[in-house]
């Protein structure tokens, strides 16, 4: 029980009760998975300490401010890095633990480090499992010492992360000094990721700097399927957040989320906001009804006048939004001197200029479920740039659309070669960074004429089906050339690693099409192309992968002669994989 009535304790008293909370070791730790979404399953757990359930110092704000109140930061770490490991020994987790410590403890050996190791040995918990997090929100006095202190626990094994990027002043700047193996992007800047494009730029341009450095992002704080398909499809894999599990102490996750895909539409490749925008000139806030009415009488075919100040757009005034002010009784009387900015529809859909236009219907469809807005403001870094409307959205879907059906493939029903040409010359015209990657079937002719040509088909449908699963971003394009070769346009950051699972997949869904005897051999008797007789390699595929820089001046002639190099070098790879950097 407590040792303190409930009824607003004394700072005195709080301290009393801190103190025998620590006597006692009554710290409880609870476990928050962080799910792999690609590879669907948990990657770690992150520890999180709490008082007592029935103490005033159960909450976890409360209970380290306490700490620090009293003058007792060290023995409330250490007891909490004792409960954690000590229950993960419990639970005979393998997965990595995030264990959130103070700077200042870290730049004390003989206390913070010293604890750490003797508690690991006690446990029998090896270093490479255990992430140290360390947040921005702690002022760091000695950066020289934190870097020694992050250096020798490097060696020793253990990764480290920061905690809260975003949250306070230093995050950008202790990135840079700690060089961190994961970085955890505060939850402000995940809620309501998909309604905010601020939100959506910034968590952007972390992640693209990110993959330039060698670190991995974790979203913190997804709660709803929305944000979680936002952040995938900023190629962010690592997930933490109710959506897939609340702190327990009992460790679990709700992974068969990772596993609620919706099937895959036909994208309207090389197509964005920009190509529907037409300039509609805008009014101010300032402007009176009366003029804007004007406006809209004098251009019959505009049905919406966008706001603008400042050249940032704050939202549209309807026609039949004035029509409904002015046909109330005295409505004109009443209305038509008053500003605009009383009469606007502030939550008109804004995106930004280089959306493609499948997520610019997403959006449409998502923001609202009682009536489907007919126009969108398109904006160019923030700046007013022009109008689309959703009838023009639809029809050039539908015809995209129209267009890909007839140049798929009769067997995939993947993009053919129209819009994979298509497809590349946007990607270079628009100086996107990517990764152009040739997936062939190795020994697919032995394997047609021994087996079969419906067994071929099979796996040809085998490999797109892994393609599709696999590259499922907004920004990823899989299409097939013809017969058992296919290119995938993706800006994964670990398109490498990828690959390579991809090739262990492929083999795991067709083994099944062998005997037995032959699995176990290796090989299978088949004629060569001179019609002689001999060992054939069971199917596998290589992967021949371009990455093309944004900056690069790279035409799409030269790139065709890049991917038939890589192509012909990753036949003859060990492990069926090449990469190379255009220039």
């Amino acid at each position: 029980m407590s040792t303190i009535s409930p009824l607003l304790p004394t700072n005195e008293q709080l301290c009393v009760e801190l103190s025998a909370i620590l006597a006692n070791k009554r710290i409880s730790t609870l476990f928050q998975p962080i799910v792999d979404i690609q590879q669907i399953e948990v990657f770690g757990y992150e520890a999180l300490s709490r008082g007592p359930s029935d103490s005033p110092l159960h909450a976890a704000p409360i209970l380290f401010e306490t700490a620090e109140r009293c003058d007792k930061n060290n023995q409330l770490e250490l007891c909490c890095l004792n409960s954690t490991l000590q229950h993960w020994h419990q639970h005979s987790l393998t997965s990595k633990v995030f264990i959130n410590m103070n700077p200042e403890m870290l730049m004390h050996p003989g206390v913070g480090i010293k604890k750490l190791l003797l508690s690991l040995k006690k446990y029998n918990i090896c270093a490479s499992n255990i992430v140290i997090e360390m947040s921005e929100r702690f002022p760091i006095n000695n950066i020289a010492h934190l870097k020694l202190a992050v250096s020798w626990l490097r060696e020793q094994g253990f990764l480290i992360a920061i905690d809260d990027l975003g949250a306070g002043y230093s995050g950008l700047k202790l990135w840079s000094d700690l060089k961190p193996d994961f970085v955890k992007i505060d939850r402000h800047f995940i809620r309501d990721i998909h309604e905010d494009l601020v939100k959506r730029e910034f968590v952007r341009s972390l992640v693209d700097l990110s993959e330039r450095i060698g670190c991995d992002i974790i979203a913190e704080g997804v709660e709803t399927s929305a944000e979680l398909k936002v952040v995938k499809e900023l190629n962010i894999h690592l997930i933490q957040g109710f959506y897939f599990g609340r702190p327990r102490a009992i460790p679990s996750a709700s992974l068969e989320l990772c596993q609620t895909k919706e099937e895959p539409q036909p994208r309207a490749y090389g197509q964005f906001a920009r190509d529907l925008s037409e300039y509609v000139e805008p009014v101010s806030s300032t402007t009176l009804l009366k003029h804007a009415w004007e406006v809209l009488q004098k251009n019959p075919t505009i049905f919406s006048l966008p706001i603008v100040d400042d050249g940032r757009p704050l939202g549209l005034l309807h026609r039949w939004r004035v029509l409904e002010l002015y046909g109330s009784q005295y409505g004109r009387a009443l209305y038509e001197k008053h500003p605009v900015i009383k009469f606007i529809n502030k939550d008109s859909l804004i995106v930004d200029v280089n959306m493609s236009l499948d997520d610019v219907s997403q959006r449409l469809i998502d923001e609202d479920y009682h009536y489907l807005k007919q126009h969108f403001i398109v904006v160019e870094q923030g700046y007013y740039l022009g109008m689309g409307t959703t009838r023009s959205l639809l029809k050039q879907l539908t015809h995209q659309r129209i267009q890909i059906a007839r140049y798929a493939n009769p067997l995939t029903q993947l993009p053919g070669n129209v819009p994979i040409k298509t497809e590349v010359e946007q990607r270079i015209a628009q100086r996107e960074s990517f990764y152009f990657a040739y997936v062939d079937i190795n020994h697919f002719k032995p394997l047609n004429d021994y087996l079969g040509y419906k067994v071929g088909d099979t796996v040809i449908l085998k490999l797109s089906l892994l393609l599709k699963n696999t590259f499922t971003s907004a920004k990823d394009f899989v299409g097939h050339i013809g017969g058992d070769d296919f290119v995938v346009m993706s800006s994964h950051p670990h398109i490498e690693s990828v690959c390579h699972k991809l090739r262990k997949d492929f083999f795991e869904s067709i083994k099944h099409i062998y005997n037995p005897s032959i699995l176990e051999q290796g090989y299978h008797l088949g004629k060569n192309r001179k019609g002689k007789e001999q060992k054939m390699p069971l199917a596998s595929i290589s992967m021949g992968v371009v990455w093309i820089k944004g900056d690069s001046r790279m035409t799409e002639d030269e790139l065709a002669e890049l991917a038939a190099t890589v192509k012909s070098e990753s036949k003859t790879a060990i492990n069926g994989y090449f990469q190379l950097t255009a220039e």
